[in-house]
């Protein structure tokens, strides 16, 4: 392939803009391949941890909140964590809503404040992913993130690199009279409540969807053309189903 120049379209190779040139040649291919044909309302949705940055910011939030001892019904235990991962175990969308609802009795401009910091601080941005956002931004796409993390800290990572903090949904648990509480807002951001809320709050298939583990399988499997973000270090568990399904994948 010509240095700078991808797809073949007509006997002609398009040009790969420069915000596409850190991802691998099957990445771009499709990418361009959607560019080409984007559509009347072009969307691409986002998983966030392991996706648009490595590591788990939610994670990440939710032991420093128990580090700190922030959390009002649990005040002194030492296992949270523990129990965390054992929801998890059980179900995805129920385990990642259980680590939301521990926050009830907080109210939510404490949360919010907190996550800016979290936020600012967290060291795992990627650069690429970051001026991916920024280049479908500018070819005309709408870019969402759908993530399973809590809403109130993804948003704030998501202002970081470029999403409008309207544009990103995250597992919540309804607030009222200003603070959490243990009631979720429904459907769960994970597997097919992904694709659920997709539906009842975008309101169109994604043309584009980025994913790096099973609870992005749906979404995936949803979009007109999924791709898989992993890690060298740790591959995603998604490789065998990218395979499977002829899906690109990157890995950093």
């Amino acid at each position: 392939m010509a240095q700078g120049l991808g797809l073949s379209c007509g006997g002609v190779l398009m040009v790969v803009p420069s915000w596409l040139k850190p991802f691998n040649v099957d990445v771009q291919d499709a990418i361009l391949k959607v560019l080409k044909d984007p559509g009347t309302a072009p969307l691409a949705c986002f998983d966030a941890d392991g996706t648009l940055w490595s590591m788990d910011i939610g994670e990440a939030f939710f032991r420093w909140l128990i580090a700190g001892d922030l959390l009002p019904n649990f005040r002194g235990e030492k296992e949270i964590y523990d129990r965390y991962e054992k929801e998890v175990e059980k179900s995805r969308a129920d385990g990642y809503f259980w680590a939301v609802s521990t926050m009830a009795g907080i109210p939510v401009e404490d949360i919010v404040h907190w996550s800016k910091q979290m936020a600012y601080a967290w060291p795992n941005y990627r650069t690429a992913m970051h001026d991916l956002v920024l280049g479908l931004k500018a070819a005309g796409f709408e870019v969402w993130i759908v993530s399973a993390t809590n809403k109130w800290t993804v948003t704030e990572g998501g202002k970081l690199i470029g999403f409008d903090p309207n544009q990103v949904i995250g597992m919540a648990a309804k607030v009222k009279d200003g603070v959490i509480t243990t009631e979720p807002e429904l459907p769960l951001v994970a597997n097919a409540g992904k694709v659920e809320i997709i539906d009842r709050v975008i309101g169109r298939r994604p043309d584009l969807a980025f994913g790096d583990s099973k609870g992005d399988l749906e979404m995936l499997e949803y979009a007109r053309q999924a791709i898989v973000v992993g890690e060298r270090s740790a591959p995603t568990s998604l490789l065998p189903v990218a395979k499977e399904k002829g899906w690109p994948v990157h890995e950093f």
